[in-house]
């Protein structure tokens, strides 16, 4: 009698932790990391030294776009919805465009804060209704492949948030500023190659990007509901880390005070 007593027992926890391990799989995954990463990057962007440093730099505008793009993709990650996350999906194409500097980084910035304004309306209009959009004219199949893969590449443009940097900006910079401060895309943004907190940054998030993405692999459709793995909710930190990090080696250094990387190798 006391075996089954302490089978049954052993069974209620097993029901209890699992009932808490889907209470925990609705908040903490990689939609909370980008959602905290996008406050903290849209607050550390609006603090009086930063405005002081908009005022000097106004193109330097783009991060408050970054911080946007963050927090609405992380957002789309508790709406298991496609119109919202289709939504998320065209704000993030913006990323590499806005990362680019090919396009004034102000009406960048313009349309990001637009495109949120119009998904934050999409998910309380569905919260309100209890009911999703296209929820009857889609198929099951069809319903979660779109769910899941607007979210892949919404990963997958804020990945680009490094690439383009790496293979786009860096490589080029140094000629660009050869020829003049507004050549090619310096004329919609700052140089940034003597600034090691985004060399430390845009490295981290990519490595977050293909965390995530082998996450995403592994849990596939996740039918069952299990908690998503903790990896990419931590690489989020580590991102952030390592741009503090960046930040503090390179006041220790060569300072604040560098306009482009001319100064130092000149």
């Amino acid at each position: 009698m006391s075996d089954e007593n302490t089978i049954k027992k052993s069974e209620k926890t097993d029901e209890s932790t699992r009932k808490e391990e889907i209470k925990q799989n609705k908040f903490i995954g990689p939609g909370l990391g980008l959602v905290i990463l996008g406050l903290i990057y849209f607050i550390w962007y609006i603090m009086p030294f930063a405005i002081e440093y908009l005022q000097e730099k106004p193109l330097a505008i783009h991060n408050w776009g970054y911080s946007i793009i963050f927090l609405t993709v992380g957002l789309a990650w508790y709406q298991k919805s496609p119109l919202p996350r289709a939504i998320a999906l065209i704000q993030a194409s913006l990323l590499p465009i806005l990362a680019s500097g090919s396009v004034n980084p102000f009406i960048m910035v313009a349309l990001v804060f637009i495109v949120l304004a119009v998904f934050g309306i999409v998910v309380i209009i569905e919260r309100k209704r209890g009911k999703f959009f296209f929820q009857d004219r889609l198929q099951k199949r069809t319903w979660e492949w779109l769910n899941m893969h607007l979210l892949i590449l919404s990963w997958i443009l804020i990945m680009h948030i490094g690439f383009v940097f790496l293979v786009v900006r860096a490589p080029t910079e140094i000629d660009l500023l050869r020829i003049g401060p507004n050549a090619g895309w310096l004329k919609n943004y700052t140089p940034e190659l003597h600034e090691i907190s985004t060399w430390a940054f845009d490295i981290a998030m990519i490595a977050w990007g293909v965390i995530v993405l082998y996450e995403q692999f592994k849990m596939g459709y996740n039918f069952k509901n299990k908690p998503w793995p903790r990896w990419s909710f931590y690489a989020i930190f580590l991102a952030i880390a390592a741009g503090l990090v960046g930040l503090l080696i390179q006041y220790l250094t060569y300072g604040f005070e560098i306009n482009n990387i001319l100064d130092l190798i000149d």
